[in-house]
């Protein structure tokens, strides 16, 4: 089975022992994509297979990024979030949003927001354990750039499963106590649409929709956004009404 996983690295510093930040297979800090497979955005891109697969717990892009998750590290505080959290029941019916943000607590500028669709993944603090029944569904996607993510990650209403996150951070970020507190989003349209650069110069931009938006997101929004050839397809679970009608091609 094969499983893309995207990782766009803003914050360039890094430390060794305990991560921060969206790291590759050998503990670098990828500017651009990686997966089972991975490139980088450096020079001419190609591609180059992982060292392990997802499911294993050692040299994999995956397991390095979430090291300071899964186990202990003092100077890393995380926020983890998922509508379906390992160890926990269903939780939340409003959004599907899953994902964690990890933060450095000293002085480094590093900073992680890991974004997934994977139920059941990542136990904080309870090791590195890959649903092997997800391998050939998911996808995955890391950004550091906590304010307007946070804030797009809040018009989601996710559960929060896991914080540690420390007064100190939550003051130098506006945005992550609003997204821990649940504060409501009261503002038309519902919909949250933010643009921001990496230190490369590659453009981002984020989008959000609070269920008070009727909005398909594909059809209506993403399709007036971008003249772009997309095709989506977008299968419901038990539990929620999927709003994709199927394919898309925008």
């Amino acid at each position: 089975m094969y499983i893309t996983i995207i990782l766009i690295l803003i914050s360039l510093n890094c430390c060794t022992a305990q991560v921060a930040t969206c790291t590759d297979d050998a503990t670098n800090n990828p500017p651009n994509v990686i997966s089972s497979s991975s490139t980088k955005s450096e020079g001419n891109p190609t591609w180059a297979a992982s060292a392990q697969t997802i499911d294993q717990a050692a040299v994999h892009s995956i397991f390095r990024t979430m090291a300071s998750f899964v186990a202990e590290h003092m100077d890393i505080k995380v926020l983890a979030y998922s509508d379906d959290p390992p160890n926990l029941p269903p939780q939340n019916d409003k959004s599907k949003a899953k994902g964690v943000l990890l933060i450095d607590n000293r002085d480094t500028d590093a900073a992680a927001s890991f974004v997934h669709t994977v139920p059941k993944f990542l136990a904080h603090l309870g090791g590195y354990s890959w649903p092997a029944a997800e391998t050939a569904k998911e996808h995955m996607f890391c950004v550091s750039h906590l304010n307007l993510v946070a804030k797009a990650i809040r018009y989601q209403e996710p559960f929060i499963y896991a914080n540690s996150l420390s007064p100190e951070l939550l003051n130098q970020h506006v945005e992550l106590p609003n997204l821990i507190m649940g504060a409501q989003i009261r503002v038309t349209p519902f919909l949250e649409h933010a643009k921001f650069a990496t230190k490369a110069v590659a453009n981002i931009q984020a989008f959000g929709k609070h269920t008070k938006s009727y909005s398909d997101m594909y059809a209506k929004v993403l399709k007036n956004k971008f003249a772009a050839n997309i095709r989506i397809w977008a299968p419901s679970d038990a539990r929620s009404k999927s709003i994709c009608k199927g394919q898309y091609h925008l």
